[in-house]
């Protein structure tokens, strides 16, 4: 969920202009809009680097040895004369190197707390130097005009804060034309996939934070592209011995977001049957649970299945965003192409419901042709509509791409399987057969588990963030909020 912003336009008398600043820095709220140099609030934040050391130091070392080269020795030539001295120049690099990094090892452990915390001086510093410069000045200076967003849950303290100063300010709900900075307020679960989501792009203050709808199917699809109970056991084991162990170094976060596609991994392999490569059906006393585990055609229609389903899923979000921001014609679309789904779903596969003439897909192809670009005219509405039409071959094409979560289970499956018949076949050698065996497997599936891994996190990232965010009309490129406020303690 995107964090509601609260535009504030504040009119600040010139005598308490330089005490309010840090003032206002301290309440830690205040996002300042940037300017361009005509004084015009840009679109997008910039990043600054604070300070940058690029120190070149050269160093002549000479060595001196007695009767190196004497007058006497006639068996050394000039060339060989030099070489010696290139030797020994190479030779006196390398240990000052080696002195040089060992210098700077003390010197990093010991002045790095030191550094970090000039470098937030320097931050707070230039965070204070750009609002005094993007600062509107009027009255002949006797007034100051500071323009910033505020997040909704914020805007009584902050407006209480104004008030006790004695500043005059204008408050407005903040526009989507206005670009207002991005905070998402989330739930515990959601919150997980927050850096997930980061990775391509934040929302739009335009956009619905679909953050919270692409979770469950992310864990659900790392979980089918990974399909192996061990897999999904190791990675749950790991991640929690991890958070006990306390990791530094690790967002216990991250951690638990493993943790939680461990969980997911081990259940779907338990509903496929599949642990370590072996089949479980074919473990000893187990061959009764045969037909119980989820097929090959029955896991590629399920796949099929799930991407209909997201699609679906995303293009409803989608209608749902524009009829509340936009109005109610806009979302109709949407509408139409749900309609037309569901129709071909019905007449190809559940031939559940009576057909009526095929009218429900003349009423959804008359929604997108019509209301494609409700603000166009009419005859370049139509011409709008009628080119969404060909949208048909990429949604398509967007169902189909839900096959690689059962290519991504079936390969994996498969590799777990050579590698224990690769295993068993070395166990054979005499006298060390079981120790290459431990090996081989041990290493096999480790290598098997990162592969997995990867590509289950990788595809199931393709599809949120390409499938399912094209469906639900994300547009992205917001601007994360970071207020006005004390960074250093």
């Amino acid at each position: 969920m995107i964090v509601s912003m609260t535009e504030f336009s504040m009119l600040i008398f010139h005598k308490d202009y330089d005490a309010f600043l840090p003032e206002l820095k301290k309440l830690g709220v205040f996002h300042i809009a940037e300017k361009n140099s005509e004084g015009d609030p840009e679109q997008t934040q910039r990043s600054q680097t604070i300070t940058e050391i690029n120190e070149a130091i050269t160093i002549l070392a000479a060595h001196k040895k007695e009767n190196d080269v004497s007058s006497t020795d006639e068996s050394k030539t000039i060339p060989e004369i030099l070489k010696q001295i290139k030797q020994a120049k190479e030779k006196s690099e390398e240990e000052i190197t080696e002195e040089v990094k060992k210098l700077m090892e003390q010197y990093a452990s010991a002045y790095l707390p030191s550094l970090q915390k000039k470098k937030s001086e320097l931050e707070e510093v230039y965070e204070l130097n750009r609002v005094l410069k993007n600062t509107q000045e009027a009255a002949d200076g006797s007034i100051k005009i500071l323009e910033g967003f505020v997040p909704r849950p914020e805007k009584k303290r902050f407006s209480a804060f104004l008030d006790s100063k004695g500043i005059v300010y204008v408050e407005k709900r903040a526009l989507f034309s206005d670009n207002p900075p991005i905070l998402l307020h989330n739930n515990w679960f959601s919150r997980l996939f927050e850096p997930i989501g980061s990775l391509f792009s934040l929302p739009s203050y335009n956009d619905l934070d679909l953050t919270v709808f692409f979770a469950p199917f992310f864990a659900l699809f790392f979980g089918f592209g990974m399909n192996d109970a061990g897999y999904g056991l190791i990675l749950l084991i790991g991640a929690t011995v991890m958070k006990f162990l306390g990791k530094p170094k690790i967002k216990r976060s991250y951690l638990t977001l493993v943790q939680l596609l461990g969980g997911i991994t081990f259940c779907f392999g338990l509903i496929t049957g599949n642990i370590f490569g072996f089949s479980i059906a074919e473990l000893p006393g187990l061959s009764l649970l045969k037909n119980v585990f989820l097929k090959d055609k029955q896991i590629f229609t399920l796949a099929i299945a799930i991407g209909f389903v997201q699609i679906l899923f995303g293009m409803t979000l989608q209608g749902i965003n524009k009829m509340i921001k936009f109005g109610f014609k806009y979302g109709l679309p949407q509408v139409g192409w749900i309609m037309i789904i569901l129709h071909l779903l019905n007449m190809f596969y559940f031939k559940i419901l009576p057909l009526y003439a095929h009218v429900d897909v003349y009423i959804g192809l008359g929604l997108i042709i019509f209301f494609a670009d409700p603000d166009a005219g009419f005859f370049k509405g139509i011409g709008t509509g009628i080119w969404e039409l060909f949208g048909i071959t990429g949604l398509m094409g967007d169902v189909l791409s839900y096959i690689r979560l059962f290519a991504l289970g079936v390969s994996s499956a498969i590799l777990g399987l050579v590698i224990n018949s690769i295993a068993w076949q070395i166990e054979k050698v005499s006298y060390i057969g079981p120790v290459l065996f431990l090996i081989v497997l041990i290493f096999g599936h480790t290598l098997n588990l990162f592969v997995a891994s990867l590509g289950a996190f990788v595809h199931t990232m393709r599809l949120t963030f390409v499938e399912f965010y094209k469906n639900a009309g994300f547009t992205g490129g917001g601007n994360p909020y970071k207020p006005f406020a004390i960074i250093s303690n």
